[in-house]
């Protein structure tokens, strides 16, 4: 994307994160009938903010993301808080190093960050309930994050297209 002045890029980032938080605070109600599992729509978001504005604005959108929604909820450190903010920041390392060091579509870029997301979830979940049996959620976590981060990746990609970035 062509470089715009300051202030155009931050209201940019601001409505792409304004969309990250409504998708964060609607995607609990969309009925999936697998327990623990979410589309990770918010996700979208993030990795157009990455190709659009780069790595930086995609963590603080990653963030913010999570603490004004946890904020809007009223579970700021609160158990939701710390599973989602675990998820994001494994999540949001990982779709950095691949980005960085691999030539991954936004789609495997997706995926790859829906897998680490449970992953983070599950060692936050580890951590607070003082015992390693949460590991055997994982598997069911890795097998869904293949369709939901294809659903998102895919997604993004076309925003992304018609953006012609």
């Amino acid at each position: 994307m062509k470089r715009h002045s300051p202030t155009r890029r931050l209201t940019l980032i601001t409505m792409l994160l304004a969309m990250s938080i409504l998708m964060h605070m609607i995607e609990p109600s969309l009925p999936i009938p697998i327990p623990g599992v979410k589309l990770g729509l918010a996700n979208i978001l993030g990795l157009i903010t990455m190709f659009l504005f780069g790595i930086k604005s995609m963590i603080l959108l990653n963030l913010m993301r999570v603490i004004i929604a946890s904020l809007l909820r009223g579970i700021i450190f609160g158990t939701g808080f710390w599973l989602s903010m675990g998820g994001v920041i494994l999540s949001t390392f990982i779709t950095i190093i691949l980005y960085k060091k691999s030539k991954l579509s936004p789609v495997g870029l997706s995926v790859a960050s829906s897998a680490f997301h449970g992953l983070g979830q599950i060692l936050v979940l580890m951590f607070i309930n003082d015992t390693v049996m949460m590991i055997y959620w994982l598997p069911l976590l890795w097998f869904s994050s293949v369709p939901t981060g294809m659903v998102t990746g895919t997604l993004s990609a076309q925003v992304l297209k018609r953006l012609k970035v």
